[in-house]
């Protein structure tokens, strides 16, 4: 019977994901658990109680010598359903989504934005980067463009993660999203929308983080 997997432990499955092909892309074959700590921040004996969950464990490390690199992505990449190459797509390319397109350097962590989605069939971005403009053409390089009225026609058939980055007709290509496949969207419209059963939304909002961040400090001021 294989044992269930806490909530906690699958919060930091993506963190040790992360920093383990960071290693892989830096030539490391194995590393300590004591490595992993000073990358996350995570205490080693949690993360090696974590491995502990996934299958094969006793194939992953060996006492003195560390856990095989490779054995860990593929471990974590089977329990958390990720691939390097896992196909994201982004709607909205304006201001914020240009410059998560620029920002498109996950190849070795958690796969790439295929294809960009936008209202304006210009789609040419006011970003500011080393004192010039990003135009539309140097955002064509990063990844294909279309007009979002072309989405079910150009949507990549094996995608299921998207990024919103719109403020208008929200609902409406949400729902278009889900006709499609989609199951994972990080959202960053600030809008209140509905999903489906099976449907995950991550919510991206600086505002809330911010005002948590000030409720913590607060705590630790009044400790």
């Amino acid at each position: 019977m294989e044992k269930k997997i806490s909530k906690a432990t699958m919060s930091r499955f993506p963190v040790y994901l992360k920093a383990l092909r960071k290693m892989q892309h830096e030539g490391k074959e194995t590393c300590l658990s004591s490595e992993l700590f000073e990358i996350t921040g995570i205490q080693d004996t949690t993360i090696r109680r974590d491995f502990t969950y996934l299958s094969k464990t006793d194939n992953f490390g060996r006492r003195g010598r560390g856990y095989d690199v490779k054995h860990l992505i593929d471990g974590l990449s089977e329990v958390l359903g990720l691939g390097l190459d896992e196909p994201i797509i982004l709607i909205g390319v304006g201001n914020l989504g240009s410059a998560i397109l620029k920002y498109n350097r996950w190849q070795y962590t958690v796969g790439k934005i295929v294809c960009g989605y936008d209202m304006d069939k210009n789609v040419i971005t006011r970003i500011e980067t080393q004192q010039r403009y990003v135009t539309d053409i140097e955002i064509k390089a990063l990844c294909d463009l279309f007009n979002v009225d072309k989405l079910e026609e150009t949507f990549p058939s094996d995608c299921k993660i998207a990024i919103l980055a719109i403020s208008e007709n929200v609902q409406e290509t949400v729902d278009r999203l889900m006709k499609l496949g989609i199951k994972g969207i990080v959202d960053f419209t600030h809008s209140h929308f509905m999903v489906q059963e099976g449907v995950e939304v991550q919510t991206v909002d600086v505002v809330v983080a911010i005002q948590e961040l000030v409720i913590k400090m607060k705590s630790n001021d009044q400790e």
